[in-house]
Formats: structure tokens, sequence, C-alpha cells
């Protein structure tokens, strides 16, 4: 009989992954050892004592040459595409989807770090199209630098990384220090046994989110041993508000056929969209950042439309969007999205060793009770859009065991379900991205 040891790591959209200890009794004593500049935090008869060490500070990360930055944006390009596809794909026709790619590359990136072998190179060929381990760290700490972080478009992307410290396992001081130097993670050890880490979680990410997500998980099993978390907060102002004028109640029909009333927001933008069989427009927000929209043409519908998407497709609508006036109308949303299960599609793009009895995260610790191998990644997002602009947060939980001219005016209304992504306007990579297939009331 086999047992799993715990992993587990979020971001600001939650993603959890598990990582589990294999081939060993499930009565086999726990003891706990410590390496240097690794001791455990004291546990007392009130519940789990918490060490944290703070992220190390470092000079800015340099800038990949011309070469490896096309190399990355294509790379991360893809991935954020890909797993996009692979999240509609799982849900319904109806059903609205929000993910935080950027969430999700940042907590498997710090995962991956642990693992060797075949496992570490599926983990690299999906997050980096094959490229080393220490490429993908300096491209993702230079890229999280570089990312606008201001007043009027705050961008927050915090991680942390929780083990278990009550029992067998001992965590690698590489491992752990690549996260601080990198990634500028917290490292936290507590009792996961005790219902007070559940709570300490919880609110490391919901202080981290701003609030708008409060949970990622609801309890730790007896095998979790790691927990690796990202998580995202994202709020803009737009560069031009809609006027309250310009907000009128007005019909959107959802992908089931069904109409409903939303507020609509109208203005003027002037980057228009215009590819095979899709229109739409993107719409700049204070700083750094853009929301794009884009519109199927009628027949198709959004769901099929995301499904033929690519990170090269996406990222040539973007760059060669047209000056153009174009008329806008954007409804006013409020959005959650729940994955309890992302493990399914990490999976088809490809890391399948991490979650087999076959996984290799050797470079992370070891657990007398058995091998490490990842269990489940939880993803959860949370977007607010209205005149002002737009609030979103995402959290990642990784889990181990063991815009123009009038004369020609271009129309874009988003009546009906269409495509969307928060880009960042140097890198035209989606922060966030989505569909909104059923609103209203």
């Amino acid at each position: 009989m086999s047992t799993k040891t715990g992993l587990f790591c979020a971001m600001a959209l939650a993603l959890a992954l598990g990582i589990g200890a294999i081939g060993v009794a499930d009565n086999a004593p726990m003891a706990f050892a410590a390496d240097s500049g690794l001791q455990a935090a004291q546990l007392d008869e009130s519940g789990p004592s918490v060490q944290t060490q703070a992220a190390t500070k470092s000079a800015k990360p340099a800038k990949p040459s011309k070469k490896q930055l096309k190399s990355f944006r294509k790379a991360s390009a893809d991935f954020s595409l890909e797993l996009f596809k692979k999240s509609v794909e799982a849900k319904g026709k109806n059903a609205n989807v929000t993910i935080s790619p950027m969430s999700v590359m940042y907590a498997l990136a710090i995962t991956a770090n642990g693992a060797g072998g075949k496992t570490a190179k599926q983990m690299r060929k999906v997050l980096g199209d094959g490229a080393s381990m220490a490429r993908i760290n300096k491209n993702l700490a230079w890229y999280n630098s570089s990312l606008k972080n201001v007043e009027k478009a705050k961008l927050l992307n915090a991680n942390s990384v929780w083990y278990h410290n009550g029992g067998s396992l001992i965590m690698k001081p590489k491992f752990l220090a690549k996260a601080k130097k990198h990634y500028s993670a917290q490292v936290n050890g507590a009792d996961f046994s005790a219902p007070k880490t559940v709570n300490l979680i919880n609110s490391w990410v919901a202080e981290n989110t701003n609030g708008m997500i409060k949970q990622v998980v609801d309890r730790l099993s007896d095998d979790d041993r790691v927990a690796i978390i990202n998580a995202l907060y994202f709020d803009a102002e737009w560069k031009a508000p809609f006027e309250s004028g310009d907000v009128r109640t007005e019909r959107f029909t959802n992908a089931n056929g069904k109409k409903r009333k939303v507020k609509m927001m109208h203005g003027t933008e002037y980057r228009y969209i215009e590819g095979d069989n899709v229109t739409g427009f993107i719409k700049p927000y204070a700083k750094g950042y853009s929301y794009v929209a884009l519109l199927p043409r009628k027949g198709i519908d959004a769901r099929q439309y995301a499904m033929s998407l690519d990170g090269d497709t996406f990222r040539k609508l973007v760059a060669k969007a047209k000056r153009k006036t174009v008329r806008i109308a954007l409804p006013k949303y409020s959005l959650s999205y729940t994955n309890d299960s992302m493990e399914r599609q990490l999976q088809d793009m490809g890391i399948e060793l991490a979650f087999s009895d076959a996984a290799n995260f050797k470079n992370m610790g070891t657990d007398r009770t058995g091998k490490l191998s990842l269990d489940r990644v939880i993803h959860k997002t949370k977007i607010d859009l209205d005149e002002q602009g737009t609030r979103a947060a995402a959290v990642t939980a990784v889990f181990a065991k063991a815009s123009s001219a009038m004369i020609d005016v271009k129309y874009v209304t988003l009546n009906r379900p269409f495509v969307y992504a928060i880009i960042d306007n140097t890198n035209k990579l989606p922060v966030f991205i989505g569909t909104v297939s059923n609103i209203g009331k």
C-alpha cells in the first residue's frame, strides 16, 4: 500500500498542484530533519508556529538578449494560449472562463526547480519550450521586474513556499534559495496537521490579492508536504474612462441564445483588430497594460473561436491592430472562475511524469515516507470591470504530497459571447485571458 507526500503552490490566481510520497507504509514513523539554515519552527500546544524566511533582496535582473527575449515571448504566448484552450475545452459552451497564465507559469516554474531527470525535461518543455531551468528563472525574474506597477496601474505578483515541518520532510536548501532569489518567495515552515495552517495560507492569499480571493484551500490532507503559492493582483484605471451618460441598459445574447439585460458602456477607441473570423479593439489602461476584445463573426461561437487561437495568432492580432476610429460597446461584468483540477490540462499539455509514481522531485526535498510527486492543481480568478477600470486577481496553488481619423469608422459591439485578454503592452503577453459567455440578468 502506498502513501503520498504533499506539495502545494499558489499564485494570485488559484492553482493547486500536489506532490505525493510513494511506496512507504501508511503507518511509517515520522521524523523531522532540518538542513543548515532551515530549522523547523518550534511547535506548541496551541497550534502551528510558523517560521517565515523573507525573500532576499537582489539587484534588478538582467534583460535577456534579443534572441532570448524572442524565444521567451514565443514560449510564454504558446503556454498561455494552450492552457487557455485546454481550460475552455474543459468547460461547457455556456461557461465563463478566465485564467491567469502568468500566475500558473510562476507557480509551476518555482516547482520545476525541484524536479530532476525526465520530469524536469517535460516541465521545461511546456514552460519554456525546452530552455534550461536557469534561463527560465532569469527570464521570469526579468519579466516580473519589467512590468509596470504604478498608482493607476498596479500589478502585484507574490510567491510563497510552505512546507510541513512536523514530519520526515527535509527540504533542499538550494531549491528554497532559488525560490527566494528568482521569485522573491517567502518560505514558511508550518505544521500541516494543524487547522491553523490552512487559515494562515488563506490569509496570505487574501492579503496578496487585496481580498478579492479569500480562500485557495479548505483543508490539508495527511499526505500534503509542500505548498507553492502564487498570488496575482491587478488594479488599473482606463486611460479614457467611460462617461456615466454613456452607460445604458441593453441586451446581451448569451451562448445558450437567451437574452439578458446588461449595463453596456459606449465609447471610442483607436486601435481596431480585424482578422480571420474576428473583429475587436484594444483599450489601454492608464499605464503599461491594455484590454483586448475579440468578437468572433456571427455564426462562430466564442468557445469555437477560442479553440482556434494559438500564441502566434494572438500576438499577431494584437501587433497588427490598425489605427482606426472604432465605436465600442463593452458590457460591465464581474466574474469568478475556479478550476480545482487543472492538473488534467497540464497533463494534456505534456507535464505527465510529475503527476505519476515515476515523478522525480529530488531537487526539492526528500521525505522518509516516500517519493514526492505532484497531486493536484487549483486555479482561481476573479475580475471586476466597470466604467473606471478593471480589478482582477488570481491564485495558483501547487501541492506536493510526501487608440484616428473619423473618415473610416468601425463598430464593435460586444453584445454576444467574446474573448478578452489583459496584456502587458511591451511583450503583448496575456496576464489574464478569458471568455465572456453568460452574463446579465
